[in-house]
């Protein structure tokens, strides 16, 4: 009778589906199992004492229903790294950061081979031409000269295309301030030669020569002087007696020349 009851009430919690009825029904089963049973359910090991049914005993023995799930147990030890993966796309470029500090400057590096000349640059524009001041004249006699003291009037003119040179009083007028270079030759016959050269009235270079008889002799002379605007330059005769022995004809000539040599910047 026992394994019967058994038997039917593991039926019956089977098919109860609400949880607090099975539970009852569960409790009901396990009070019939430890309450003593009659005839061939026991065994009596001795006054008082029942033992349980062997396994083996009840043939209509039915297994019980599954209990609840138990609880999570607790995680597992980490497991070993596994291998590496393939390498993945090359990812997109990042913003541009900040631009850094100045660094130091290098020491100068080695001067490298000298490399071909360029090409030739474009003609540059014409210049202004510089102003070039000229001032010169070259002037000689045409006949012998007898007045001594006064201007010697040479009216043979060589050269004398800025007409700084005055043949109607034998004077140079300085019309650019400036070094000027003067000389002159003079030939000497028939009598002794005296002559001066005189800037404003003022006797600046002396040349003396004695005529030698039946014989054309040659006085010359030349100086560097610094002419002023409105200065004048001329030769004449000095002192008193017969020296003017200045000598010109178709043959023989006697001659004055003088030019600039270089202006005044300032």
């Amino acid at each position: 009778m026992g394994c019967a009851v058994w038997g039917l009430l593991a039926w019956l919690t089977m098919q109860i589906w609400v949880p607090g009825l099975r539970m009852l029904l569960l409790r009901a089963v396990l009070l019939l199992l430890v309450l003593p049973a009659h005839g061939q359910d026991s065994v009596a090991e001795g006054p008082g004492v029942l033992l349980p049914l062997p396994k083996g005993a009840c043939p209509g023995w039915m297994a019980g229903i599954p209990g609840h799930p138990g609880h999570n147990g607790t995680p597992g030890r980490d497991g070993r790294d596994g291998t590496p993966g393939e390498k993945g796309e090359k990812g997109d470029p990042g913003l541009v950061g900040p631009k850094g500090d100045t660094g130091e400057t290098g020491i100068t590096g080695v001067e490298g081979p000298r490399g071909f000349p360029g090409t030739p640059g474009r003609k540059g524009e014409p210049g202004e031409s510089a102003y070039v001041h000229r001032s010169a004249f070259s002037v000689g006699l045409e006949s012998r000269i007898t007045v001594p003291n006064v201007p010697i009037r040479f009216t043979k003119i060589f050269y004398n295309l800025q007409n700084h040179y005055d043949g109607t009083t034998g004077k140079f007028h300085c019309n650019i301030p400036g070094l000027y270079y003067f000389s002159y030759h003079i030939t000497v016959y028939l009598k002794d030669v005296k002559v001066s050269l005189y800037k404003k009235d003022k006797a600046m270079l002396f040349t003396y020569d004695q005529y030698q008889e039946k014989n054309v002799d040659q006085a010359s002379g030349s100086v560097l002087l610094h002419l002023e605007v409105g200065d004048q330059v001329w030769l004449q005769v000095y002192g008193d007696g017969d020296s003017y022995g200045i000598y010109a004809d178709n043959v023989n000539d006697s001659t004055f020349t003088g030019f600039l040599l270089y202006h005044d910047t300032n």
